[in-house]
This record gives structure tokens, C-alpha cells and sequence, in this order.
């Protein structure tokens, strides 16, 4: 007789485990995984911890073909006050389903410190493990712990557990035991608790090398070995019987099939229609099939558990019993009992799924492929798209070739939108791909234009912004073939929107003119409205300020005679953007609040976040900053923020700060946002924070960088129509380049800009130009060129609210006027541009006007006050810390310092911190920056010998 088997060789696993019980009941809960290969002893394991846990315990397992949120949803079904229907089956969406969830398991852990054990996670769907790393998280302070186990054999590469754990260690929660198989001496430990006593060497040996170390097996083994009578007592314990041959079983199949010889002779159909039906038995079902007598046997003979939770449900006791039954099946006589099994469950009204598979097993595909179909749909219906997408392939897997091609489309198009809506875009766009193509080949072209959307819209989802395009493009060319010229407007004006953010305006007017007229032809006042205003907006940023402006204000005329709110605030929107790009920024401000406050009372929640976030480059180009900081933080504080307002938020905040000169705070946001306008074609986001990102590199004396990235960003800009967002950058980098004479560099930007006068010849391109002519004349040596060039600027940016850009120019001019004698003149305009830069608070650009007017010989505190002149001097710099300071700029560490010095670096750090708060530095390169430029500190030769290769003159 075998006894109960015991729990061996899992003393560190068990450990583990009742630690994280411990924890749970002090009120830190979470996620516990427990993964091994099958019959490795988890759920032994699990049961033996929880022997004397005190609280509330709940149990689900997963099965094959168990339905959404399986096993989630049995346990959620088993603490439902409701009863029935699962809760978060009702939620609105998905992250409702999941706060419901959240609720539910919080409020069970709150009455009592509860467990709930997931158990066989490697047969859930991807709805039910995709929520796993969520409930870690919120769980983990919470008095209730999941317990997950799966096999990690089963785990297939892109198995949703695999992206689970992924998730798990990202967020910090991964915490994950692994069953490793029994040493030989853990094997005879376990044989000597199933037979009572220790067994002999011999048999040890030969049952853990058949074994390979795994519990369930070994206690297999010794089942049939005890129950075959293939063993006897002797001087060494337990050992085979005299004259057998090796009497153990080749593999657990055999060791199982030993057991249930005598079930299976006497209740046979019993037996293989319960390993038909799976590993959770349905009791009904199968007394449809065959006798209750025959049934009652199988759950008195062990073979069978009846699940206490669950009535009228069973199980084997365990997964690898059925699977060794299943296999002793015939296979023609399988397919006949899976035929029998799927009538039965679909009389019972089983789920389609279940029901599906048993005609599979069939080999029915025809009755599977419509209950996968119905499953997909069910599966949508609570919002788990990644196993809705699982089915529907299996359905198309199915389907005979040639046979059904429309029902066929059909399915592809609902794999597409689910693929989409679980985040797999590869496989969505590649689907859409197709079933354009098929649509358009049938002649359905307002199915085609529809497909062609969708197509466009997940390829931008995916990063792909040349196929978005043409896609858009197809969808609009195919709507109007169709007659659809309503639609076809939708998409051209969607079209022209993105090329207008990707600075290809000229293509963009292209499309706002042809939406025009689709809307023309379709009666769509509304649409028209909107591509009036978006030519406007356009022709505007083409140089064309006085056409762009009227025809913006005639887009809005039209919508505001029509009673439309949404084409109203649109194009109020559209003539701010046409004002902001003519330079005219208060007006600008004031058409994008008028379109703010038309949305907010309508209820135009969408446009009114843009309309709110784009107010705040508009506003920091007229020198607003801290309004613009003000509207970035509210726009990132709020939760619901689309991304790509938070990048405009995020590059707006991080150029501000740089101007202000905090390196630190800057660096993030710069670079998030730099990357994303770049991989999603939003050229204006791109430049500025690529300009942010040179200023970093700049101020913080990492020239090699700053010199990059400003390359980098005049290819780019070559590449572009733009000649709004990328002028304050534009003007930035011709000083840059000039000051460190990169004459290559410098001819660059001034041909970018002068191929934007070309194309534009507004007063703020000419201004941006004129600025860069002077530099160029000053790298020339021309000074009296050069005022003039900066003068130009100067005059031609009076009338535009813009006044760091003018202020830059000023000081260039006053270096310039300085430089042909002119002292009075130049003193005045420099000094004009610190009080510009003062006002601002653009503090690198007003130390510099303060410096150059110092270096003229200027009494600084008396020109410019007590500020100016202390942002010139060691700020109160002790002693030591000035010494300090020159060992910094000699390029040395703190540790040699400290060595010099004879003190500790301990000491030398707290030096360090201190001169750099008094010097208003972010770091050690800045400061040594600041004593050079301040004579407190001579330039290292080393830091000077590595100066850029490509520096050069200018060629004369």
C-alpha cells in the first residue's frame, strides 16, 4: 500500500513561500510565481504552505478553452456578493475592468489576509496574464497575495507569460520560484515516505534515473510497482521481486495505464470519454454520455476529484493522468468520441470555444471554424483582443481554400482590428494590407477606402509615417472613386494635417485644397469650414501671412454661420496657427483662447487639450515664459494627456529651461521629446528640442556634442519647409557656429535660411537671415558689415513680438559696432539686450551681455546694476574654494585635489558643491567654463588639444 506522499527536497521553495505569507499578513501582498515542469510538485507544494495559513483562501485553475480572464474570472465569480455574471465583465473599458478587479481583491484582503492561487497560468489567456503585473503593483500594499504556477515547459516564445515576467521585472514585483527536479538522494527520501520504509539502493536508483527527479512520476512508479506486486522485502529495504525484469514502467503514460488497468477494463467508455471531455470534467455532460453508475466509479476509484467550489464539475487528479488516458485512445475512435463530446456540449450550451475544439479534434473544421468565430467575438465583447485575435486565426487556419472569399475578408478584418487593439501593429498592418487589396480587387471600394484608413492608422500607431501617408492617401483617392466625397475629405484633411506637422506645407495645401472640393461636392459645410481654415493656416506658413489670415478668418465665418461648434473651434485654431506663423503672436494667443473657451463650453473635450497645449510655444516665442511653464505643468500633471501633447508640453517646458540655463532639468524632457518628434514626423517638436538639446550640450561644455546636434538639426531642416518653430533655433546656431569659427557649419545654416527667404520673405525669415549675414561678415572680420546685417535684423524683428530672438541680434550688434569703435552705440544695445534677457529670465544669454560689456571696460554695477556685476565676479567664493576652482579647470579629479591639498576628498567635495551653488552651475564642466570666463582659471591644454577637427576660417 502507498501512503500519502510527503513533501521532499522543497524545504528553501516552501521557506520562500511562507515568508510571503508572512508578509501578507502585515499587510504586503502582491504576486508569488511558482513555475516548474509538470508533476514537479507546485500545487503539492502550495497546499503543504498553506496547511497553516489563517485566511481567507480561493482557488482557480485554467483549462484549455475556459473563456476570458480564466481563471480570474472563477475566483471573481466565487466572491461575487452578486453571484452569476462576473463584475468586471460589466465594466465600460478595460482599465475599468481592471480598477474593478482592484476593487474586488482589495476589498476581499481588507476583511481578512487573503490568498488566491491561480493555479496552471500557462493554459490562461492573454486577458487574464496581461492583468497579472497590474494586480502585483496595486496588491503589493494591500493584505492579499496571488499565487501563480505554470509549467515552464508549456511556455511557447511568445507565450503572454514570457511579456508578463518581462513587465514584472520592469516594475520591480518580479518574484518567481522554480521547481528544480529531486537529487537521487531526495528520490529515495520521497520512496521511503510513499513505502513506509527506506527502500533499497538499487530501486532508489532505478526509479529516479526513470523518474528524471520529478515527484509526481516517482509516485507513479512506486504505485505500480506496489499495486503489480513487482516488489518484496529485503535485507536492503523494498527491492524488486525475485525474477522480475526490470519491472518499471517505461514513462508515466505506462506508470498511469499500470494504475487504472482494472478502472479502465471495467468502466472503459467512462474513462476515455472523461479524458475526451479534459481535465476539468463536466459530471453533467459525461452522464449524458454514459451511465451515472459508470461516473460514480471513476470519482470512487480516485480517478476523479469533485471540485468543492464548483459543483457538478471534477478533475483527474492531475493533468498528467488524463494525458496518459487520452493517448491509449484510438485515434479514429478519439475522433468519434470528440464528435459525440461536441454534440453533447453544444445541447448543454457549452461555450463556444469548448465546443470548437471538440470539433477540431474531430477533424470537423467546418462545425469549429463559425464557434471560433462566435468565441473572437465574445472575447471582444470583454475586451480581451489578444485572444480574440488567437481565435480568429485559428478560424482562417481553417478555412478551406477558395471557399467563402468574402466571409474570409470578413475575418481578416476583425483580426486586424483586434491585432490592433492589443498592440500587435506588425501583424495589424500587414492584415489591413491585404484586405484593402482584396476588398478594391472585388469591386467594394467603399469597403477598400475603409480598410485603406484603418491602414493608415495603425501604420502610425506603428511609427511608419510613409505608409500612414500613402495609405491616407489611398483611402481618400478611393472614397472619392467611390463617390464618397465626404469621406474623401475626412481623409485628405486628416492627410494634410500630418504633412503639415512633418513641414511639408506645400503637399499639405495640395490635400486642403482637394478636401475643399470633396466637401464641396459632398454638402459638407462643416468639412469645408475646416479646409478653409487649413489653408489658411498654410498658406501663412508659406509666407503668404495676409491670404493665409483671410482665408482662416473665411473658414471660421463659414462654420460660425452654420451653428458647428467642433468645425468652429477648429478653425479658430487653424487662424491662431495662421496669425503665430505671420508673427503676429498676441493675435494668435487670442484666436486659440476664443477656440479654448468655444470647446470647453460644447464640450469639445479632445481640441480643447490641443488647443490648450499649443498655446504654449506661442506664448514662450512672445517672451511669456512663465505662462508657458504654467500651461506645460498643468498639461503633464493631468493624467488623461495624450502622448504627443506631452511631448509638445515636455519640449516646450525643457527649451525654456535650458534658455533659463538649468542643465539639469532640462536634459529629459529635451531628449523624450527630440525622439519623439522624430520618429512620428512632428518636425516643429523635433527642432526645438534638438535647438535644447545643442544649448545642454553647449552650457555644460561638451562642444563635440553641442557641434553634432547642430549639424544634425541643419540637415534636417534642409530636408523641410519650415520657417517658423526652427527660426529662434536657426539664429541660435549661426552665433554658435561663428563664435567657434566652424565657417563650413556657418555657410550651412545661412543656406538653409536663405533657401527658406525663397520660399518665404516674411519679415521674421529676412530677420533670422539678416542675423546669420552677420555672422558670416563677422568671420570675415567686417565688423562694419556685420552691424549692419544685425541691425537689419534688429529693425525688421521691431514689429514682432519676439523678444529673445531680438535680443540675441542686439548683442551680436553691439560686439559688431563695438568692434568698428562705435563704444556709446554698442554699450546701448547691448545693455537694451540684458534687460530683455533680465526679463526673461534667460539667464546665459544676459551673464553674456553683462561679460561683453565688462570686457569693454564697462563699470558692470553701474550700467546694469548690482545683479550683473555679481553674476562677473568669484560670487563670494572663499579662499579655498577659488583654489579649488583652478584645480578643476587643470582638469583635475576631487581625489587629486584632495591629495594636493592634504585634505580628504570628502572634504574637496563639499567644496565642490558649495562653489557650484555659489557660481549657479549645474556641474563640474560649466563651473570650470565660468572660471576661464571669468580670468579666475586658465584653460587646460588638454581640454583645448581635442578642439574639433572641422573648425576652420572662413575662406576669403
Amino acid at each position: 500500500m502507498v501512503r500519502r506522499s510527503p513533501l521532499v527536497g522543497r524545504a528553501a521553495e516552501r521557506a520562500e513561500l511562507l515568508d510571503a505569507l508572512a508578509r501578507c499578513r502585515a499587510g504586503e501582498g502582491g504576486l508569488f510565481l511558482l513555475s516548474g515542469d509538470s508533476g514537479s510538485g507546485k500545487s503539492r507544494l502550495v497546499m503543504d504552505a498553506l496547511a497553516d495559513w489563517h485566511g481567507g483562501a480561493v482557488s482557480a485553475a485554467a483549462t484549455p478553452g475556459a473563456g476570458a480572464y480564466a481563471p480570474l474570472g472563477e475566483v471573481l465569480r466565487a466572491v461575487s456578493d452578486e453571484g452569476g455574471e462576473v463584475p468586471a465583465y460589466r465594466a465600460g473599458d478595460q482599465s475599468a475592468l481592471l480598477g474593478t478587479v482592484e476593487r474586488t481583491f482589495r476589498n476581499l484582503g481588507r476583511r481578512q489576509p487573503t490568498v488566491v492561487v491561480l493555479e496552471d497560468l500557462h493554459w490562461a489567456g492573454a486577458a487574464a496574464v496581461d492583468l497579472l503585473p497590474a494586480l502585483a503593483v496595486s496588491m503589493a500594499a494591500e493584505p492579499l497575495l496571488l499565487i501563480g504556477t505554470y509549467r515552464g515547459e508549456e511556455l511557447s516564445r511568445t507565450h503572454p507569460i514570457r511579456h508578463m515576467r518581462t513587465e514584472l521585472r520592469r516594475s520591480g514585483h518580479f518574484v518567481e520560484v522554480a521547481l528544480r527536479p529531486l537529487t537521487a538522494g531526495e528520490t529515495g527520501e520521497l520512496l521511503t515516505g510513499l513505502l513506509g520504509t527506506a527502500p533499497s539502493p538499487g530501486l532508489v536508483s532505478a526509479v529516479h534515473d526513470r523518474a528524471e527527479g520529478l515527484p509526481f512520476y516517482v509516485e507513479e512508479l512506486a504505485a505500480a510497482l506496489a499495486e503489480s506486486g513487482a516488489l518484496r522485502e529485503s535485507d536492503g529495504g523494498p527491492d524488486f521481486a525475485a525474477g522480475t525484469e526490470l519491472p518499471l514502467p517505461e514513462s508515466v503514460l505506462d506508470a498511469v495505464l499500470v494504475r487504472t488497468a482494472a478502472l479502465r477494463e471495467r468502466h472503459q467508455a467512462a474513462v476515455e470519454l472523461a479524458a475526451v471531455l479534459g481535465v476539468r470534467v463536466d459530471l453533467p455532460a459525461l452522464c449524458d454520455l454514459v451511465e451515472a453508475a459508470d461516473v460514480d466509479q471513476l470519482l470512487d476509484g480516485g480517478l476523479l476529484t469533485e471540485r468543492a467550489h464548483d459543483p457538478g464539475s471534477a478533475e483527474f487528479r492531475h493533468a498528467l493522468v488524463r494525458d496518459a488516458l487520452y493517448r491509449t485512445i484510438p485515434w479514429a475512435r478519439r475522433r468519434h468520441l470528440h464528435h459525440l463530446a461536441a454534440e453533447c456540449l453544444t445541447a448543454r450550451g457549452a461555450p463556444p470555444e469548448t465546443v470548437a475544439e471538440h470539433w477540431i479534434a474531430a477533424h470537423e473544421p467546418d462545425r469549429a471554424k463559425p464557434l471560433l468565430l462566435s468565441a473572437a467575438e465574445r472575447h471582444c465583447s470583454v475586451y480581451a483582443y489578444k485572444d480574440a485575435a488567437a481565435l480568429a486565426r485559428r478560424a482562417l487556419a481553417l478555412w478551406p481554400e477558395g471557399t467563402d472569399p468574402a466571409g474570409r475578408t470578413a475575418t481578416m478584418e476583425r483580426l486586424a482590428e483586434c491585432a490592433e487593439l492589443c498592440g500587435e501593429l506588425d501583424s495589424s498592418v500587414a492584415l489591413w494590407t491585404d484586405v484593402a487589396r482584396l476588398r478594391h480587387t472585388s469591386g467594394d471600394l467603399a469597403a477598400a477606402g475603409a480598410a485603406y484608413r484603418r491602414l493608415a492608422n495603425a501604420a502610425g500607431l506603428l511609427g511608419d509615417w510613409a505608409r500612414a501617408v500613402t495609405a491616407r492617401e489611398s483611402a481618400a483617392g478611393t472614397y472619392a472613386a467611390a463617390g464618397m466625397r465626404g469621406e474623401a475629405a475626412v481623409e485628405r484633411l486628416t492627410l494634410a494635417d500630418q504633412l503639415k506637422d512633418a513641414a511639408q506645407h506645400s503637399k499639405a495645401l495640395d490635400q486642403a485644397v482637394a478636401a475643399a472640393e470633396d466637401a464641396e461636392a459632398a454638402q459638407r459645410t462643416d468639412l469645408k469650414a475646416r479646409a478653409l481654415a487649413l489653408q489658411g493656416s498654410l498658406h501663412s506658413a508659406l509666407g503668404d501671412g495676409v491670404r493665409g489670415v483671410a482665408l482662416a478668418r473665411s473658414g471660421l465665418e463659414l462654420a460660425l454661420a452654420g451653428e458647428l461648434p467642433e468645425a468652429t473651434g477648429e478653425a479658430y485654431y487653424e487662424l491662431g496657427e495662421a496669425l503665430a506663423y505671420a508673427a503676429d503672436y498676441a493675435a494668435a494667443a487670442d484666436a486659440i483662447d476664443s477656440a479654448l473657451e468655444l470647446c470647453r463650453a460644447h464640450g469639445v473635450t479632445e481640441l480643447a487639450q490641443v488647443c490648450y497645449t499649443c498655446m504654449s510655444p506661442v506664448v514662450r516665442l512672445m517672451g511669456d515664459w512663465d505662462r508657458s511653464l504654467a500651461i506645460c505643468g498643468e498639461v503633464l500633471g493631468d493624467g488623461r494627456t495624450p502622448q504627443v501633447l506631452r511631448m509638445v508640453a515636455e519640449e516646450e517646458s525643457g527649451l525654456i529651461t535650458v534658455l533659463r540655463g538649468d542643465l539639469r532639468r532640462a536634459r529629459g524632457p529635451l531628449r523624450r521629446s527630440a525622439a519623439f518628434g522624430r520618429d512620428n514626423e512632428v518636425f516643429g517638436m523635433e527642432v526645438g528640442a534638438t535647438w535644447g538639446l545643442a544649448m545642454v550640450a553647449d552650457l555644460d561644455g561638451d562642444e563635440r556634442t553641442a557641434l553634432d546636434t547642430v549639424t544634425a538639426m541643419l540637415a534636417r531642416c534642409l530636408l523641410k519647409e519650415e520657417s517658423h518653430y526652427s527660426l529662434p533655433a536657426l539664429r541660435w546656431a549661426a552665433t554658435f557656429l561663428a563664435e567657434r569659427h566652424d565657417g563650413d557649419g556657418l555657410a550651412q545654416c545661412h543656406r538653409v535660411l536663405a533657401t527658406a527667404a525663397t520660399q518665404n520673405s516674411s519679415p521674421k525669415v529676412l530677420a533670422a537671415l539678416a542675423h546669420a549675414g552677420g555672422e558670416l561678415a563677422m568671420a570675415e572680420g567686417d565688423t562694419a558689415q556685420a552691424a549692419t546685417h544685425f541691425g537689419r535684423a534688429v529693425d525688421l524683428m521691431g514689429g514682432i513680438s519676439a523678444p529673445f530672438e531680438r535680443a540675441l541680434s542686439q548683442l551680436r550688434r553691439g560686439v559688431a559696432l563695438a568692434g568698428e569703435g562705435d563704444r556709446d552705440a554698442a554699450v546701448a544695445t547691448v545693455t537694451s539686450a540684458y534687460r530683455t534677457s533680465r526679463r526673461l529670465g534667460a539667464r546665459p544669454l544676459a551673464r553674456r551681455c553683462a561679460t561683453e560689456l565688462a570686457d569693454r571696460g564697462e563699470q558692470v554695477d553701474q550700467r546694469l546694476g548690482r545683479l550683473a556685476a555679481r553674476s562677473l565676479e568669484p560670487v563670494g567664493l572663499t579662499r579655498r574654494e577659488q583654489e579649488v576652482l583652478r584645480l578643476l579647470a587643470d582638469g583635475r579629479t576631487n581625489r587629486d585635489i584632495a591629495r594636493q591639498l592634504f585634505v580628504s576628498p570628502r572634504t574637496i567635495d563639499m567644496h565642490v558643491r558649495n562653489l557650484l551653488g555659489k557660481v549657479g552651475c549645474s556641474s563640474r564642466v560649466e563651473a570650470v567654463r565660468y572660471a576661464i570666463d571669468h580670468g579666475l582659471a586658465q584653460a587646460s591644454t588638454s581640454r583645448t588639444e581635442g578642439a574639433p577637427e572641422q573648425r576652420r576660417k572662413i575662406r576669403h
